[in-house]
């Protein structure tokens, strides 16, 4: 199996990461209350998980996480930040929750089917020619220990969308104003079962230029 570390944060920063020495060792962010990170509808983040993925079964993995508060048509970037040493592929398509029990092409995830809508428009930041992360944010990810010695796939590469995600003006059935959006990881065959691990951060907020 291979392992993918996911953690979900809201920050208005742009610094997603901000780490001490080690991969392990991350600062304490606090949340604001007015934008909140979900797995599926509003569920707890604890029951979005992607460790132990295995690769052998199949070429991509579908998870549902959503963006949701309780104020209406609030204002954020979408944001990814993952390390580089399994060799995934990562694509966020914007989605809704399906009717009844939706379709063959409905997701189903934590008892809840879901449909897959258009991919989200963005881009990286700091990805060089050969798909590793250039120095741009090495400071502000891992302070004043030096690039010299970080190993090339522990740099990571920061993704943002391209325009602002927007929430709706009407609640849904969960009582909050939501966007829902699937995270596609896919990988080809090149990747096998090992246990190489990324780190994964899934964020919302404003954004710095």
């Amino acid at each position: 199996m291979v392992i993918a570390l996911l953690a979900l944060l809201a920050v208005p920063v742009l610094a997603w990461l901000y780490m001490q020495r080690s991969i392990e060792t991350i600062t304490k962010i606090n949340m604001p209350y007015a934008l909140r990170i979900g797995a599926g509808d509003t569920q707890d983040i604890k029951q979005l998980e992607l460790s132990n993925i295995d690769v052998s079964g199949g070429e991509g993995k579908d998870v549902v996480f959503c963006v949701y508060s309780s104020e209406a048509g609030k204002n954020y970037h979408l944001q990814l930040a993952h390390t580089t040493n399994i060799g995934f592929k990562y694509q966020i398509y914007k989605a809704a929750m399906a009717d009844g029990e939706g379709t063959d092409e409905s997701i189903r995830y934590l008892g809840k089917q879901y449909t897959k809508r258009e991919a989200l428009k963005g881009k990286y930041l700091n990805q060089n020619e050969d798909g590793y992360a250039t120095n741009t944010y090495h400071e502000k990810t891992y302070g004043k220990y030096g690039a010299e010695n970080v190993q090339k796939s522990a740099e990571p590469l920061y993704w943002r969308t391209t325009n602002e995600e927007i929430l709706p003006k009407t609640e849904d059935s969960t009582g909050y104003y939501v966007n829902y959006y699937i995270l596609h990881i896919s990988w080809d065959s090149t990747v096998q079962n090992n246990k190489e691990t990324d780190m994964i951060y899934l964020m919302a907020g404003s954004v710095a230029s």
